[in-house]
């Protein structure tokens, strides 16, 4: 704060703290609401919680191009439920109320409906259970006015768009007491501060490459799993740190921009992310998002970190067949 500024008195801040508290209230209302649709199915019920002008962003795997306007996403969902048998999960969910933004942390299973794909076999359309983050941008009416989602593939779509198909079979669950409301956490204010500085402190490691950060919030036998490329996670701090040394090797970010979001009665914090750079080694240009979620323990240490993020371009035609159709020309 400059020195012609005043700080703010007691009950302005007093206020202001009432109103963040009532826009975390409301925004998490609204966003559970919006859970229940995805369970009802009933996508008429989509007009009293989102904007006319709301966009639903490509995740660039399994949506390729934005979708803007909300006739367009009842369409697009519409859609989806009729192609699809469909079990939707809230497993947890948070708010911020200065960003005005929500996330939620969610479990489909899907099945294709009988005759959708008959070019695929009984175990390319057998039940998938995937796992997704959801980011909610509001606006001062506060409806949904943009909304950002990574999510893994299901049976079908790794048939129909993967080279190979991601392997999630170390990834755990996550459901149950343990995961949701675990015994040692305190709820308190204290420890909602806590852990947002942790999570901008993990987001500093992403945009600065510092690794050394790492040491003053992962626990030194910290799981770090990829939920959208799948694989046995990364184990321990050491781990972690090597890996961000490697990565920024090639890459060299310009423009890094974030959102954080705390679950204000259980342990965890929702990062989103977006960074533009050039990956050196290749000399391509990349402009891509994720979404990260932080789970600590009782001394506010990171655990387990769950993470969503979009391909690089030198690694599109690695996974995906039409990028790797389009480089083979």
């Amino acid at each position: 704060m400059s020195g012609d500024q005043q700080k703010p008195a007691a009950g302005e801040k007093r206020a202001h703290s009432e109103m963040s508290a009532d826009n975390v209230t409301n925004i998490l209302s609204v966003t559970k609401q919006l859970e229940e649709i995805y369970v009802s199915q009933r996508v008429d019920d989509l007009d009293r919680l989102l904007s006319g002008k709301v966009t639903l962003h490509k995740d660039s795997i399994t949506l390729g191009a934005n979708l803007q306007g909300i006739e367009n996403l009842k369409k697009y969902y519409q859609a989806f439920f009729k192609k699809y048998d469909y079990k939707h999960e809230v497993l947890c969910l948070a708010a911020d109320g200065p960003s005005s933004v929500s996330f939620s942390f969610v479990a489909d299973t899907a099945q294709p409906k009988d005759g959708v794909f008959t070019n695929l076999d009984d175990k390319e359309t057998a039940p998938s259970r995937c796992l997704s983050i959801f980011m909610y941008t509001f606006n001062t009416d506060g409806k949904i006015t943009d909304i950002k989602f990574l999510r893994q593939p299901s049976k079908d779509e790794m048939a129909r768009k993967f080279v190979t198909s991601p392997d999630y079979s170390s990834i755990p669950k996550f459901v149950g007491p343990e995961f949701s409301d675990p015994k040692y956490w305190e709820p308190s204010a204290e420890n909602t501060k806590r852990l947002h500085t942790a999570a901008a402190s993990f987001h500093e490691i992403w945009k600065n490459g510092d690794a050394s950060i790492a040491d003053k919030i992962l626990d030194k036998d910290v799981k770090d799993y990829n939920l959208m490329f799948g694989g046995e996670p990364k184990v321990g701090s050491e781990a972690f740190k090597s890996m961000i040394t490697g990565v920024f090797k090639v890459w060299k970010p310009d423009q890094v921009k974030c959102s954080i979001a705390v679950t204000s009665d259980s342990n965890k914090a929702f990062i989103y992310w977006a960074s533009h750079g050039e990956q050196t080694d290749t000399h391509q240009e990349n402009h891509f998002y994720g979404l990260n979620l932080l789970v600590f323990n009782e001394k506010c240490m990171v655990t387990e970190i769950l993470g969503f993020r979009q391909p690089l371009a030198s690694e599109r035609p690695q996974f995906l067949k039409a990028d790797a159709k389009a480089a083979a020309k």
